[in-house]
């Protein structure tokens, strides 16, 4: 894929490419003002309240 479309496309990152869409289906749900680190790191949190107060401080803090 790399040759096709550029840089970026490692098994990794294709992994986490893949969980997020499994994890955020509905993408009119995202908040601009996160990053992809911080989507990466919310993808591990298990717990459906800790991902709320995390996204809700991740937001404020930007």
């Amino acid at each position: 894929m790399t040759a096709d479309f550029g840089k970026g496309f490692t098994v990794a990152n294709l992994k986490n490419m893949s969980r997020f869409y499994l994890t955020f289906p509905n993408g009119y749900a995202l908040r601009s003002e996160l990053s992809w680190t911080h989507y990466r790191l919310l993808m591990r949190v298990e717990n459906k309240d800790a991902w709320l107060f995390y996204t809700e401080e991740a937001t404020k803090s930007q």
